[in-house]
C-alpha cells in the first residue's frame, strides 16, 4: 500500500470540506449585501432567496452522496491494492493463508456468475473466461498468481459498517478487533464514547450507518424530511477521516506482517536499545543496509509498524550504507519507540 492511496482519500473529503464551506460563504454574502442596491447583487439575493429550501436539500443530497461515495469508492481501491500486492510479498500461491486462497476460489465463482449475468456495469471490464484462466494459473503456476482482485471488492450500494468487516474477513483480516487496537483511532473512540470500547460492537460505527441510509433514501427518490445544516456534517467528516485512516493503517500493517514471515529475516541477536528508545543496536551479517531502508518492528501486543533507518553507526563512525559479510555490530537509528521487548526484521 502506497501513502499516495491514503491522501487521495484526504483530498477527496478536503474537497467536500470546501463545497461546504463555499456554500457558508454564499449564504453569507446574501446576509451582508441584502440590502444591496448594486443590481447584480439584488438579482443574486432575490434568486437565492425564492431557492432557498430547494437549494439546501439539493446541497445536502449532494454532500451525502460525496461521503458515502468516498467510502465506497476508497474502501474498494485499498482493498484492490491490497490483493494486488500480496504476489509481491507471498511469491507462492500456495504460501498465501487458506482463508484467502478459498475465498479466491469462492468469490471468483460468485463473480463469475454476476459477470455471466451482466447486471453490473462495474464488472462490464471482466470476462468469465479472464477470471476462470486466472483461477486455473494460481494451481498450475503457483509461483507467477495473480487473485481475482475484483471478486473481494463488495458490491456497491449499501456499505454499511458490517459490510466493510464482512469484506475485510474475505482477506482475513479482523478489521473490527484491529479498530479497537488502532492506537489513535481508539482515542479517538474513547472521546466519543467513554474508555470501554472493548466490549462494543457496530453502534460504535452507527455514524457510517446512518450516512449509507440517508444515500439510499436519496438514491431511492424518497421524500426528505429529516436534513442536516451543513454545520452538522462536521461529525460526519472527523468519524470518517478518522475511520478511513485507521482501515488503511490496518491493512498496511497486515502488509508489514505477511514481510516479517516471507521477505525478511528476525534480528535474533540485539545488542540493546539505547537513547531513550532511538538507537537499535544488534549483530548482523551477509545483508546491505542503507539510510531510507526500514525495519519492521512487532510489538508485545502484535502490532506492526515499521521505522526507517535515519543514521548508521559501525564503530563509532557513521555511514550511509554498509555492505556486510561476516558477523558485525552495528547501531541504526530510528528516531524513538522502540524497546527491548520488541522484535525487530530487517
Amino acid at each position: 500500500m502506497q501513502d499516495i492511496s491514503l491522501q487521495h482519500f484526504f483530498n477527496d473529503i478536503n474537497n467536500v470540506k470546501e463545497y461546504i464551506k463555499h456554500i457558508d460563504l454564499t449564504n453569507k454574502l446574501e446576509a451582508a449585501t441584502r440590502n444591496s442596491n448594486e443590481q447584480s447583487l439584488k438579482i443574486f439575493n432575490e434568486h437565492l432567496h425564492s431557492f432557498g429550501k430547494s437549494k439546501k436539500i439539493f446541497e445536502y443530497k449532494a454532500i451525502i452522496i460525496s461521503l458515502y461515495g468516498i467510502i465506497e469508492k476508497h474502501i474498494g481501491i485499498w482493498i484492490q491494492e491490497h490483493i494486488d500486492t500480496l504476489p509481491n510479498i507471498i511469491k507462492s500461491y500456495n504460501d498465501l493463508p487458506s482463508t484467502l486462497r478459498k475465498n479466491n476460489f469462492d468469490l471468483s465463482v460468485k463473480l463469475i456468475s454476476l459477470v455471466n449475468e451482466n447486471r453490473f456495469v462495474k464488472y462490464e471490464h471482466l470476462t468469465k473466461e479472464d477470471l476462470l484462466l486466472s483461477l486455473s494459473h494460481c494451481i498450475s503456476n503457483p509461483s507467477d498468481y495473480k487473485l481475482n482482485r475484483d471478486a473481494f471488492s463488495p458490491l456497491s450500494g449499501n456499505l454499511k459498517h458490517s459490510k466493510i468487516i464482512e469484506a475485510f474477513k474475505s482477506l482475513d483480516i479482523e478489521l473490527l478487533t484491529k479498530l479497537k487496537l488502532n492506537e489513535q483511532f481508539s482515542i479517538f473512540l474513547k472521546q466519543k464514547f467513554g474508555k470501554n470500547i472493548s466490549n462494543r460492537g457496530d453502534e460504535l460505527f452507527a455514524i457510517i450507518d446512518d450516512l449509507v441510509i440517508r444515500r439510499n433514501e436519496i438514491a431511492h427518490g424518497a421524500d426528505i424530511d429529516n436534513i442536516l445544516n451543513i454545520t452538522e456534517f462536521d461529525n460526519y467528516i472527523e468519524f470518517l477521516e478518522n475511520y478511513g485512516k485507521a482501515i488503511f493503517e490496518t491493512i498496511v500493517e497486515k502488509e508489514l506482517e505477511y514481510e516479517t514471515q516471507f521477505l525478511r529475516t528476525e534480528i535474533v541477536n540485539v545488542k540493546g536499545v539505547f537513547k531513550k528508545g532511538s538507537i537499535l543496536c544488534f549483530e548482523i551479517e551477509n545483508n546491505k543496509i542503507k539510510i531510507g531502508d526500514y525495519i519492521i518492528i512487532k510489538t508485545p501486543d502484535q502490532k506492526f509498524i515499521k521505522k526507517e533507518i535515519l543514521e548508521i553507526q559501525k564503530d563509532n563512525k557513521i555511514f550511509n550504507n554498509l555492505d556486510i559479510d561476516s558477523k558485525t555490530d552495528i547501531g541504526v537509528n530510528l528516531g524513538s519507540g522502540i524497546t527491548k521487548k520488541q522484535n525487530f526484521y530487517i
